[in-house]
């Protein structure tokens, strides 16, 4: 059987109809025609196997160049052991040679007449396939035979077969042109590289359906069946696709085969070809035809005709001049000896600089340059190197570095060390801190080593280090006399922070702004969340509090605190958006993290751990995810997980997390992750560590004043710690006391929080009213996930006073509250209490979407296509009313405020379900409707 062809299926259609006319009488001729690798050589191979399937006889022959000067020598090749055509080769013979008037010698008609009808006699007997390999190198003679035999095959069971290279230069052009002319459009055969479809087909039946080494080696061969098959043959043992330069010159090597070829191929397309070639490939993309004349020290216009051949040639692009197979451009790359490789970029810097290149392009060839011996270079590399620090850090820090190797002005070398600094810390926190150290000590004005030590005591806070960090202000300030207004004003802000940071902040310091003082003074005492509201309001206002900074995270969160959760997430999706703008990891990572904890408030735990986990990965980065946000990071990852009853993944973050609670000093953030450490040991079967973490928690809040169970509610998990324990007495009074503060700080949060502790660990009569009053306070709040958790806790003290069917209508709200949420855990509690009441749950509502009714779903679906409530109405024929019914019931199942958010649930590439009639489906809920806000 012939071998298989991968993506010519249209070609071997062509060779096999051809074959089969032959065999009934009426020859043809074909040519094949394409750029290096294509498999013209194997589809010619495939069409000898067909034939001789066929029964029919294949005579075939390949051209070489070192062969041109053997007058018909490719003849000789196809016919030469052909009995019929013995006769005529000793009059072949003695013709060839130079006639005596010294001109080429040319064979006489009789001759070609014969070999023809030695041809003709023996396809009488067998049809014939004749194939010829590289037509363009055979010789001269050769070619015109070749042309002689295709006009007369119409009435011979002949099939000639040739195959040309693109681009390549014929030993007569014209004989070569008239033979190609005798073939017939549909005979022109034109091979492309393969197709991705096609070219992954081959290389998994070459190498195996590994994926990704697959479509590497697609992408950096453009699908080209050679190279390809040469990548794979050639391919090391750890995988075909190298990752480093020393993995770039071992595939050299192995394609050392490839490249010789490739190198030949040049040297006879132009005289200037492998020059230009290896120029274009030091260059890249766009190609300025002057540049490249100049590097190859040839005119412009050789330039530009080297250029077209190479392009007709097949090795680069027409559109755009870059190599059409990135492997060709590497091995042509990797021929260049070093020391001219790196000249030559040099060069090319120079010349591109001349002709107003980018500097970012000519700053790439500096970089893989030998030397810098021109003042402008060093400084061309730290201007690009600032315009690129913030969006590539990693090329920054390589341009600063390559400009220090090789020397910098004197005026240039604290700027060189600035913008190291600038990119270490976006790519290691802990190494930016130290140069920045080193660098500060240096700073001659005194504005320098304080704009320094704020830069420092910010690197330092974010390490966890806030004692260093107050040092570090410390001696700047006392080196550098009194500040100026603004510089004040940066300074009383960043002690404001580390004090927060360390527990020894105070409010009436007198450092800080007094509306922030008066803040957090409220806020820690948790008198009034009314009142802080409204001074946070007044502090996020633009100006009062630039975005990002230190003060308007404590408005922010103080914002949060007091319950206005909506308002907070409109902050921070501004931040994040802005953070994401600037570019700074620090910044992002920060205001994601603290934006998963705002999620968390409301009860969206996929967008929280997504934040949180983004953050996280951020921070690992830089190798900062043990210190400051990195904490509460872990922290929200670690509710959400305990939420979603992933006990696994809690227990994995725990032991990732820095020592609980270990040497480091407890900061801010730090006591979120105790506090959620603490709960997720005791649902891991640990609660008596739990509570030695929650006990700790609770002495660190009472040491810096803070009593508002708004900001970490460590009372109520005491008591849950208490109550896995035994201790109902004790659970009892941790819930309690919980519950007067959050009465005295007003916030429905906070409240609803602190009565569903009470419930669970109170019974009968009393377990059943907090249960109720906060089911009641958190309905109309946006904290769905805590409104269920009291539906919960309703439900269970409604089944131990022995009331089933209100027992059964709680837990069934819960349980669908539960799953619009994603709390998995939640969920399982809740049907274990619904079976325990002589409920039981469906079995179809087991999805977010599922809890939607079809017609409900219907609606849903249309109105996320952008169709208009009055659209659906006339779609469907019912009433507008019905419509909306419908849409108010989705968005309060599916915990979302209107139709914009219905997307995420139904894509636009989602066909609507199908339903025949809508109905209006009336449902028992434990309130109106209309009173639940989403969350």
């Amino acid at each position: 059987m012939p071998q298989e062809l991968f993506g010519r299926s249209e070609e071997s259609k062509v060779i096999t109809e051809m074959l089969h006319s032959a065999r009934g009488g009426a020859g043809a001729v074909a040519l094949v025609e394409g750029i290096i690798g294509t498999g013209k050589t194997s589809l010619l191979r495939w069409a000898e196997e067909t034939a001789r399937e066929q029964g029919m006889v294949v005579l075939s022959a390949t051209a070489s160049p070192t062969e041109q000067r053997f007058s018909l020598g490719v003849v000789h090749q196809l016919l030469g052991t052909l009995p019929e055509t013995a006769h005529g080769w000793e009059r072949a013979f003695a013709s060839a040679g130079t006639p005596p008037g010294g001109g080429p010698d040319e064979p006489d008609y009789p001759l070609l007449a014969e070999l023809c009808a030695g041809v003709g006699r023996a396809a009488r007997r067998t049809p014939i396939l004749l194939t010829v390999d590289c037509v363009h190198h055979a010789d001269s003679r050769s070619l015109l035979w070749l042309g002689f035999l295709s006009r007369r095959l119409d009435n011979l069971p002949v099939v000639l077969l040739a195959t040309k290279r693109c681009g390549e230069p014929a030993s007569d052009q014209h004989l070569l042109v008239e033979l190609m002319e005798g073939v017939r459009a549909d005979r022109h055969i034109h091979l492309h590289d393969l197709s991705p479809s096609a070219a992954f087909d081959l290389a998994a039946a070459l190498h195996g359906p590994d994926h990704e080494s697959v479509d590497a080696l697609v992408a950096g061969t453009g699908g080209n069946p050679y190279l390809l098959t040469e990548r794979l043959r050639t391919a090391s043992p750890t995988g075909p696709a190298g990752g480093g330069p020393a993995d770039a010159a071992d595939e050299g090597l192995r394609l050392q085969a490839v490249k010789e070829r490739i190198l030949c191929m040049l040297r006879r397309l132009d005289p200037h070809g492998l020059d230009v070639a290896r120029a274009a490939s030091i260059l890249g993309a766009p190609l300025d035809p002057s540049i490249l004349a100049a590097l190859c020290g040839v005119s412009t216009e050789d330039a530009c005709r080297t250029l077209g051949r190479l392009t007709e040639s097949g090795l680069l692009c027409s559109h755009d001049m870059t190599f059409r197979h990135p492997v060709l451009a590497e091995l042509l790359y990797e021929d260049i000896p070093c020391a001219d490789r790196a000249e030559l970029h040099r060069l090319a810097a120079c010349f591109m600089r001349r002709r107003s290149a980018s500097c970012e392009d000519v700053a790439a060839h500096l970089l893989r340059s030998h030397r810098l011996d021109e003042p402008w270079m060093a400084r061309l590399l730290l201007d690009v190197a600032q315009g690129m620090v913030g969006r590539d850090p990693a090329g920054a820090r390589r341009l600063i570095e390559k400009a220090v190797l090789h020397g910098l002005p004197e005026d240039q070398s604290a700027r060189a060390e600035g913008l190291r600094i600038q990119a270490l810390t976006a790519l290691d926190l802990p190494a930016s801190a130290r140069a920045l150290t080193a660098h500060a000590a240096g700073a001659c004005g005194p504005a320098e080593r304080l704009r320094e030590a704020l830069r420092l005591s910010d690197i330092l806070l974010r390490l966890d280090d806030p004692a260093c960090a107050r040092q570090v202000l410390d001696h700047a300030r006392s080196e550098s006399g009194t500040p100026d207004p603004a510089t004040d004003a940066r300074l009383r802000e960043r002690l404001t922070h580390i004090r927060l940071h360390e527990g020894t902040y105070r409010p009436g310091d007198r450092n800080e702004d007094r509306l922030e003082r008066v803040l957090l003074l409220r806020a820690a005492a948790g008198n009034s969340a009314a009142a802080v509201r409204r001074i946070a309001d007044r502090i996020l206002t633009v100006p009062r509090a630039p975005y990002g900074s230190a003060t308007w995270y404590h408005a922010l969160l103080a914002l949060l605190w007091a319950g206005d959760v909506d308002e907070a997430g409109r902050h921070i999706d501004t931040e994040v958006r802005l953070a994401h703008t600037e570019g700074t990891v620090t910044r992002i990572a920060e205001a994601l993290a603290v934006r998963g904890l705002v999620q968390l408030h409301r009860g969206l735990l996929a967008e929280a751990g997504s934040d949180a986990r983004t953050a996280l990965e951020l921070l690992t980065r830089i190798d900062a995810d043990k210190f400051h946000v990195g904490s509460l990071a872990r922290s929200v990852l670690i509710d959400v997980a305990l939420e979603k009853d992933d006990i696994a993944e809690a227990g994995t973050l725990l032991d990732e997390a820095p020592p609980l609670p270990g040497e480091q000093p407890v900061t801010w953030w730090r006591l979120h992750l105790l506090h959620s450490a603490g709960r997720a040991l005791g649902r891991m079967g640990q609660a008596q560590r739990g509570l030695a973490l929650i006990a700790h928690c609770g002495d660190e809040l009472t040491r810096r004043g803070v009593v508002n169970p708004a900001i970490l509610p460590w009372l109520s998990t005491r008591s849950a710690l208490q109550l896995a324990l035994g201790d109902g007495a004790a659970a009892r009074c941790a819930a309690r006391e919980e519950t007067e503060r959050a009465r005295r700080w007003g916030a429905p949060f906070a409240l609803g929080r602190a009565l569903v502790a009470q419930a669970s660990a109170g019974s009968g009569r009393e377990a059943l009213q907090f249960a109720e009053q906060a089911a009641e306070l958190l309905e109309p709040a946006p904290a769905p996930l805590l409104f269920a958790h009291a539906l919960y806790a309703a439900g269970r003290a409604h089944r131990q006073s022995g009331r089933a069917r209100r027992t059964r209508e709680l837990l069934h709200r819960a349980n669908e509250v539960g799953i619009s949420l994603g709390a998995d855990g939640l969920v399982e509690a809740v049907q274990r209490e619904l079976r325990h009441a002589g409920g039981r749950p469906d079995p179809r509502k087991d999805s977010t979407e599922s809890l939607l009714t079809p017609t409900e779903r219907q609606v849903s679906e249309l109105a996320a296509r952008g169709m208009s409530n009055r659209g659906i109405a006339q779609l469907l024929k019912v009433s507008l009313r019905n419509v909306e019914s419908h849409l108010t019931h989705s968005y309060r199942k599916l915990r979302i405020s209107g139709r914009h958010e219905l997307t995420r649930y139904f894509p636009a590439d989602e066909a609507p379900a199908p339903a025949a009639v809508l109905l209006y489906q009336p449902r028992t809920a434990l309130t109106p409707p209309h009173r639940l806000r989403t969350g």
